[in-house]
């Protein structure tokens, strides 16, 4: 019998194995339809400050999204990863001028830019190496986006992947916060109405409306 931790390492693995089998052409055109239902979202909620992300090779990436919503006026806050399940929040203005490597050769919002607190979040846009139908986020394991989330359970949070990274169930255990909804090229798929992550989503959203 696996652990639940040795079951998430193996997930982990084949993640990489799936996204070495798409083409950079293709995944342009699939960020491209994430980005559009991205901007739906925050529309819908009228959002003004964002937390984004800057992605790893193995991730989706919204960088083109992210420069035009700055470029719109709205302010966008980027992880700092510290070690451990340590992360900061930092504003940034410019994602070509502002970035540097930081831990594990992440792209970080370099040192001396505003800090951001996690109550100024409108809404967290968080990738992951696996989601459930029921919006399970399984992530890379530090438990930086579970820390942030357990801290705030007020915040928002969408989840973004591609349509391979989505199962019916992914290996989490205790700890593990789930997402409001997870967006792909193709779905928008929302937390299901049967438990108490449920609620506290709707009461985050107006799922209703949207």
């Amino acid at each position: 019998m696996h652990t639940i931790e040795e079951k998430k390492i193996a997930w982990r693995h084949l993640a990489s194995e799936q996204f070495s089998l798409v083409n950079r052409n293709a995944r342009r055109r699939l960020d491209h339809a994430i980005s559009e239902k991205v901007a739906e979202l925050v529309e819908t909620r009228k959002s003004r400050t964002l937390l984004g992300f800057a992605c790893m090779p193995d991730e989706p990436d919204l960088s083109a999204y992210f420069r035009h919503w700055l470029e719109a006026g709205g302010r966008l806050a980027l992880p700092v990863w510290k070690g451990g399940a340590t992360m900061k929040l930092r504003y940034v203005t410019n994602l070509d001028a502002e970035l540097h490597p930081g831990r594990g050769g992440i792209l970080v919002p370099m040192d001396g830019l505003p800090d951001a607190e996690p109550g100024e979040i409108d809404l967290a846009v968080v990738p992951g190496r696996f989601f459930s139908e029921n919006c399970d986020r399984m992530g890379r394991g530090a438990g930086c986006y579970d820390g942030l989330f357990r801290d705030n359970p007020k915040m928002a949070r969408v989840g973004v992947a591609y349509d391979f990274q989505i199962y019916p169930e992914v290996p989490v255990e205790d700890g593990d916060e789930t997402m409001d909804m997870v967006v792909t090229p193709s779905r928008l798929i929302m937390k299901k109405s049967d438990d108490s992550a449920a609620n506290n989503a709707s009461g985050r959203w107006n799922v209703k409306n949207l």
